[in-house]
């Protein structure tokens, strides 16, 4: 195997190999999305749960053979470099798995309106005056609603919902691919429990700056407002970059657990 950190032919034949093992699989899970979309297309609170919770699952599990006696010893065997095989793992949870939903979302959709028209002209399980089913035009609520941010200076004043998913999947799908890698087994659950115990530690840790910041202030009631509005500024400020620059760093530390777990 050539020694090149990354060779464009070798992650080309990488990618192949993934779908043709699981050619199958990807058949048969992104078409039960597509029956699920036909059934939510136009509530679009249950379409966000549904991305985000499928994400977790599809990339918490992306990494489990490394993890068993068989499979783990084959995949590290595998003629790729540990850099090829992460960004196998990132494009896959990542841009292939947003691009198929986007794509199951839209025939989803599609094929919704087209069942729900036709079994409301048919009169399908029309009682008493009243239809189950009604004629109506196709609606893209996932790509069309907004939520407004502005009264969040930092934010744009208004975000598309498929925005919004998008900033949130990256860093839940950086997190549980860690995960993935990290933990033996329960990848999903045990990730969780991480997450769940970093941020209490964090809120912890938060709570006493904010208290030791509000001793040190005066009594000064305006001067106070006014150290407050300066603190809130830069903890939106803190918040928002770290989002933004933690799934590089969750890549970064993926990458030399997943060659931890080789060596």
């Amino acid at each position: 195997m050539k020694t090149s950190v990354i060779n464009f032919n070798r992650l080309g034949l990488l990618f192949k190999k993934y779908f043709i093992e699981r050619f199958n699989t990807e058949l048969i899970y992104w078409s039960i999305m597509a029956i699920v979309f036909m059934l939510i297309r136009n509530l679009t609170p249950l379409m966000v749960g549904l991305i985000l919770i499928a994400g977790i699952f599809y990339t918490a599990r992306f990494f489990r053979e490394i993890h068993l006696p068989g499979t783990g010893i084959a995949y590290f065997m595998i003629p790729a470099t540990q850099v090829e095989k992460l960004i196998l793992g990132i494009v896959m949870t990542s841009i292939y798995f947003l691009f198929m939903m986007t794509i199951v979302y839209t025939i989803g959709n599609l094929l919704g309106t087209f069942v729900n028209n036709t079994l409301a002209n048919l009169n399908f399980l029309h009682l008493g005056g009243m239809s189950l089913f009604t004629p109506s035009s196709v609606q893209w609520k996932l790509l069309e609603e907004t939520i407004d941010f502005s009264s969040w200076s930092m934010f744009e004043s208004k975000i598309s919902f498929l925005g919004l998913v998008f900033r949130i999947y990256l860093v839940i799908q950086s997190t549980f691919l860690l995960g993935s890698i990290y933990f033996k087994n329960n990848q999903a659950f045990k990730t969780l429990l991480a997450i769940v115990f970093i941020h209490f530690v964090l809120f912890i840790i938060l709570f006493f700056e904010i208290r030791i910041i509000m001793n040190a202030y005066s009594i000064n009631v305006q001067q106070m407002d006014h150290n407050i509005e300066t603190w809130l500024g830069i903890l939106k400020t803190t918040v928002y970059t770290f989002f933004n620059l933690l799934p590089a760093f969750l890549y970064v530390v993926s990458f030399f657990r997943l060659t931890e777990k080789q060596i």
